[in-house]
């Protein structure tokens, strides 16, 4: 088992702790009505700070890979952006189109549907990466 295999089984494991944590968090968030500036600058620093760490921890591990497991890693990450882009256009527009174009859409509704974009793009992600190697394992 490589690194980027290693990677995308503790990516995997990631997105399942992330996604049982985010669901009820966004239930309660919509339970209890918050709003405000604080709860606003907690998540956008939460945010940037999570998303710093990742973009800096794939930048030192992309140049440690070989030709073949980069193009494993470019091919994982093209389609996990294409099945993002697929559930978020579908996704919105399945809201307009049972809601109607006239009636309010609660407010909850779009951080869940962009937070479960990302987690669908991460799983499929760490998904397409497990396949290739265990396809390539199945070749040999």
């Amino acid at each position: 088992m490589n690194r980027l295999e290693k990677r995308a089984w503790v990516n995997l494991g990631g997105v399942i702790l992330c996604a049982i944590i985010a669901g009820p968090g966004i239930w309660w968030m919509a339970h209890a009505n918050t709003k405000g500036l604080v709860v606003l600058i907690t998540f956008l620093i939460s945010g940037l700070i999570g998303g710093l760490v990742s973009y800096l921890r794939n930048l030192k591990s992309w140049a440690e890979l070989d030709e073949r497991e980069q193009k494993i890693a470019a091919k994982a990450n093209a389609l996990s952006r294409c099945v993002s882009i697929l559930f978020l256009y579908c996704a919105s527009f399945i809201v307009f189109f049972v809601a109607g174009a006239n009636n309010p859409v609660p407010a909850y509704l779009l951080p869940t549907l962009f937070i479960s974009g990302i987690l669908l793009a991460s799983f499929v992600q760490s998904a397409v990466l497990l396949i290739q190697f265990a396809k390539e394992r199945y070749d040999e």
